[in-house]
């Protein structure tokens, strides 16, 4: 598919539209989205990214994730790109992974300041076509946005991370067979001049999941600047779960999730299940430090005496319980709601 295939859809711009911040008072904020931002979708792990030669099995990986009644099943399949290693070209498989997962959420993150534009391809085969989300941008912009944030990437990592984020294949499937989206994570992808990448524009069209929940309004206001913080990989992915599920955080109202919920959802599993509980409770002390959490009990479950799982009870601080009420209240006035009792409660405790 080519951009030029794409056309403007003026009659999905105003829905769109509810997809933006204010620009001043939410400067330091972006928006999760429902699904797609509680699935593990990038490897985190620098030795397994980068495959030279690999077999079908190892080009893909799956992640299953509980999400309210149903199992949704995410795979990736790695990006087939070139690699200029040591002054040698070589053809190697890539897993998108934290330097991808942090340049889409920029490229979100500039969607959300009332650039992000409708469009629809009609050059396929469905009679209707099918919608995308796009935006506009140049390299310099991701550049800056990057260093603002406390991350630093050349150009040419820039380009690379967009090229693979256009070539690793993301599908989410639900239990039920109510769901089946097989695309790229940037199924168009116009990478701007080397010579000129603070003026000519590059382009990007998001996965038909991205444009599906921002058109059908199931995102959440979140404090992106505060993600970028945490220097954990897991840490980042589980804030921003809390940020979109946690709709009622308060006193004396924790946030139930077993460990292996956690786990299936994020990444692959260490060998020892204490590895993983070990593992997560940094992630949950990360939050603590950062005043995202006061409190976080892991209580075991058992079999007979054997420990096969553990209950991570999170509590929200009040800063962050306060927090939640306002991005509340955005969601609210987004999805036409007047009241927060509007919202439906969240419990990601699913017993086995």
């Amino acid at each position: 598919m080519q951009k030029k295939d794409l056309h403007p859809i003026k009659t999905q711009q105003l829905k769109l539209d509810l997809f933006d911040l204010d620009p001043l008072l939410d400067k330091n904020y972006s928006n999760t989205l429902e699904i797609y931002d509680i699935a593990g979708k990038f490897l985190y792990d620098k030795q397994n990214k980068y495959l030279s030669s690999a077999s079908a099995d190892e080009t893909e990986f799956t992640r299953k994730v509980a999400y309210k009644e149903f199992e949704l099943k995410v795979s990736v399949t790695a990006a087939n790109i070139e690699r200029v290693v040591d002054g040698k070209t070589n053809r190697t498989f890539v897993f998108p992974g934290a330097r991808e997962e942090i340049i889409e959420d920029v490229l979100r993150k500039l969607c959300t300041e009332n650039r992000a534009e409708a469009y629809i391809d009609t050059a396929g085969n469905h009679k209707e076509g099918t919608k995308f989300i796009g935006i506009s941008f140049t390299l310099y912009e991701i550049f800056l946005e990057l260093k603002r944030v406390g991350k630093s990437y050349s150009y040419s990592e820039i380009r690379e991370a967009l090229t693979i984020m256009n070539r690793s294949i993301l599908t989410i499937k639900n239990s039920d067979g109510s769901m089946d989206l097989t695309a790229p994570f940037f199924p168009i992808v116009a990478i701007a001049d080397k010579v000129n990448p603070s003026e000519t524009k590059s382009f990007v069209c998001f996965h038909p999941m991205v444009t599906e929940l921002i058109h059908t309004q199931k995102f959440k206001r979140y404090n992106y600047l505060k993600a970028f913080e945490y220097s954990r990989h897991y840490t980042r992915m589980v804030y921003k779960r809390l940020c979109h599920r946690w709709k009622q955080a308060g006193p004396g109202k924790p946030y139930s999730i077993l460990l292996s919920t956690l786990i299936a959802a994020l990444k692959d599993p260490y060998p020892n299940l204490y590895q993983d509980k070990a593992l997560f409770e940094k992630v949950f002390d990360d939050l603590k430090e950062s005043g995202v959490l006061s409190e976080a009990k892991m209580t075991p479950k058992k079999d007979g005496k054997k420990i096969t799982d553990w209950l991570c009870d999170l509590y929200a601080s009040d800063v962050f319980a306060k927090q939640m009420a306002s991005n509340n209240k955005v969601a609210n006035r987004v999805n036409g709601k007047e009241s927060e009792g509007a919202l439906e409660d969240n419990n990601d405790l699913i017993e086995f």
